[in-house]
């Protein structure tokens, strides 16, 4: 199941120089929570979306880097990137070394000002994130 929502790059004044501002409006996916998005918002700066889902952990029989899929499709006008997602286990796993959690997270960075929209996929079964067909 998917659903597009917008979010928004937009023009900011600051003194005499000129930056974009991106303004996000997430959309909820059944097997996800609402996205949290983070990060300098503005043109070429990554810009994190962090879901929480189903709990797993790297040595699961139900492997979670095998057996779920996390696709987004940012859009802006004609432009379409497909930007797969990752799982993300505790959202701090650097720091933390933890194996499992239930954060799967996105990163983009926009590549122009103006509406982008999104629309998240997530799927799971046997082997689905090697498999090559479409969301």
């Amino acid at each position: 199941m998917q659903r597009n929502q917008p979010f928004f790059i937009a023009l900011s004044f600051v003194t005499i120089i000129l930056f974009s501002v991106t303004s996000l409006r997430g959309n909820d996916h059944p097997g996800l929570s609402t996205a949290t998005i983070s990060g300098e918002l503005k043109k070429w700066h990554k810009v994190t979306l962090d879901f929480d889902g189903p709990e797993s952990d790297e040595q699961a029989s139900d492997n979670p880097f095998l057996n779920y899929r996390l696709n987004v499709v940012f859009s802006h006008g004609d432009k379409r990137y497909r930007v797969p997602g990752y799982f993300a286990a505790d959202g701090n796993a650097a720091e933390t070394s933890a194996t499992g959690g239930n954060h799967w997270r996105v990163h983009f960075a926009p590549d122009e000002e103006g509406e982008w929209t999104y629309r998240v996929s997530f799927r799971k079964g046997e082997n689905i994130a090697v498999d090559e067909s479409e969301d």
